[in-house]
């Protein structure tokens, strides 16, 4: 294994994962994907910690190599060089979109043109790169050569993939109740998949705790809507359509629904039985179906009902109503 052997290898590797976001795209575009919104930011988790450690570990350690070694590719590296600078944009901007699509507050047909963007001008960099980067790397450097460098790109990689990756649920002092709500179901998405992850590994003790802790957070925010913030809401007047206040109390009753049979039947799982992988997977369908509902209903607050609440009701209120969802936090909750 030489440098250049090491950069073909994570090119093709970065390749592969960019094939898969073929059926993201077609979700986002049909709207049907009960987890596009995870998924998304969990692509953008990909880039960050993936893709970027790649262009920091080149421009430190390759571009600076060549441009001593081998003057005359001064164009070509400051072409790839601009290839860097504008890929970063785009993965700060797929950051921020993915953490506003899980938020409610973007779309899929953004993500989805990010990530058509995104994806060509990566792929165009990466053939930009196959064709002069690697062949300069061949006949510019000795094996010894080569050989150190590959010890140095690897050490600068673990170092930058060792280091924490930057948190965008960060709270701002100026939080408005729609982002509050927001981070909440964010959060509970977060637990969600947590259990999902357990169910599947066939960890029913892990599975029950983290369906304990998303079922007990889930009906305690719902609660605090129903007392706190739908009869605010309700004497707002004037719902333009899909925010009528009964919309919203006959989701909060089926998501109940749902929960309760849900928890019912993971409460009749047991270890000990021969058919348990089966039924844990003749069960996902019913998980995706109350995804989905809780997906839309949390678009739905996102869209309509926090967002009349930020702009009709007086900052008393509004405090009021913020410090009820607080106050109905585990304290576990990331803030």
């Amino acid at each position: 294994m030489n440098l250049t052997r090491q950069l073909r290898d994570e090119h093709d590797r970065i390749r592969r994962r960019l094939r898969e976001w073929d059926d993201l795209l077609v979700e986002l575009e049909s709207g049907v994907g009960t987890f596009a919104a995870l998924r998304l930011k969990e692509e953008a988790h990909w880039v960050r910690l993936e893709v970027l450690p790649h262009l920091d570990a080149e421009e430190a350690i390759v571009f600076p190599m060549l441009s001593e070694r081998a003057p005359d590719a001064s164009a070509t590296l400051r072409r790839l060089s601009d290839d860097h600078a504008r890929l970063r944009e785009l993965i700060a901007q797929l950051t921020e979109l993915a953490w506003r699509r899980q938020l409610g507050t973007a779309t899929n047909s953004q993500a989805q043109e990010l990530l058509k963007t995104l994806r060509w001008r990566l792929l165009d960099h990466l053939a930009r790169e196959d064709g002069a980067l690697l062949p300069l790397l061949l006949q510019t450097l000795s094996a010894d050569e080569d050989d150190e460098l590959l010890q140095r790109w690897q050490e600068q990689i673990v170092s930058a993939t060792s280091q924490p990756v930057p948190n965008p649920q960060s709270p701002t002092p100026s939080l408005t109740l729609t982002d509050l709500n927001g981070r909440i179901h964010a959060w509970l998405d977060e637990c969600l998949l947590r259990h999902l992850e357990a169910l599947t590994a066939l960890d029913l003790e892990a599975a029950k705790r983290w369906w304990r802790k998303f079922s007990d957070a889930l009906m305690a925010h719902a609660q605090i809507e129903d007392s706190v913030a739908l009869p605010v809401y309700e004497r707002l007047g004037n719902f333009p359509e899909g925010g009528q206040p009964s919309l919203f109390d006959a989701e909060h009753k089926g998501i109940e629904r749902m929960l309760r049979s849900l928890t019912q039947r993971l409460d009749s799982l047991s270890p000990s039985d021969p058919s348990l992988r089966r039924r844990i997977v003749v069960s996902l369908d019913r998980y995706m179906l109350f995804r989905h509902l809780i997906e839309h209903h949390t678009l739905r607050e996102q869209n309509i009902f926090y967002p009349l609440l930020d702009e009709k009701v007086d900052a008393d209120a509004k405090e009021h109503i913020k410090a009820a969802l607080q106050s109905a936090l585990p304290s576990d909750f990331v803030r």
